[in-house]
C-alpha cells in the first residue's frame, strides 16, 4: 500500500487503516510511503512498520517489484509519489486507487474509485472495508487510523464534505471502541 509524498493524516490513516484490515484476513502487507512523514503521525497504530522510500529505496523497489496488488491511497497521479513513480509504472502488478482527488490518472489504475464527493480517502476506506463484508475487522487500532485521516482531512469536521454519512462513520467507530 502506497500514498503521495509527505504523507497527512488521511494519506497515514487510510492507509494503515486498510493495512490493519489486510493483515487481519491473512495478506502479507507492506505499507511504503514515498518520503518520510512528520513525526506528528508517529503515534498512529502500525506507524512504526511503513517504509520511507527514500531511506530504504532498495528494499522497496524489490517490494514493489515482487507485489500483486498495489493500492495507491489519496494521490490521484503517480508522479505525486515523487521518486517512485518510475517503480510504480514499471511494476507487475495491479494497481488499485481509492482517492477523492479531482483529475485521476485513469489510464495507470487496473481497478479504482476517485469520489470527489467524499471527505477524505479514509473515509472512501471506511466504504471499502465495510461494502467487502468486513466491519467486523474494524477493531481499535484501524478505527484510530480511520478516524485520524476523516478528522484531518474534512478539517475537523468543519468543511462542506463532512455528510451525515461521515458522522453515522464516527459514530460506528465510537461503537467499535475509538476514544
Amino acid at each position: 500500500i502506497t500514498m503521495h509524498q509527505k504523507p497527512d493524516g488521511d494519506a497515514m490513516g487510510s492507509t494503515l487503516g486498510l493495512y490493519h484490515v489486510l493483515q487481519q484476513l491473512g495478506h502479507e502487507v507492506v505499507v511504503i510511503s514515498p518520503t518520510n512523514w512528520t513525526a506528528f503521525l508517529n503515534w498512529m497504530p502500525g506507524c512504526n512498520t511503513v517504509i520511507d522510500y527514500e531511506k530504504f529505496t532498495d528494499a522497496a523497489n524489490e517490494l514493489i517489484n515482487n507485489a500483486a496488488w498495489i493500492f495507491c491511497l489519496d494521490f490521484n497521479t503517480l508522479n505525486r509519489t515523487k521518486k517512485m513513480e518510475p517503480v510504480l509504472l514499471a511494476a507487475k502488478a495491479e494497481r488499485i486507487l481509492i482517492d477523492h482527488h479531482r483529475e485521476p490518472q485513469t489510464e495507470v489504475f487496473t481497478y479504482g474509485i476517485s469520489d470527489t464527493g467524499k471527505s477524505s480517502t479514509a473515509e472512501m476506506v471506511y466504504d471499502f472495508i465495510t461494502a467487502a463484508g468486513h466491519a467486523d475487522k474494524i477493531n481499535s487500532d484501524v478505527a484510530e487510523c480511520i478516524y485520524t485521516g476523516v478528522m484531518t482531512d474534512s478539517g475537523s469536521f468543519r468543511f462542506p464534505s463532512t455528510s451525515a454519512n461521515v458522522h453515522r462513520l464516527v459514530a460506528f467507530l465510537k461503537d467499535k471502541g475509538l476514544e
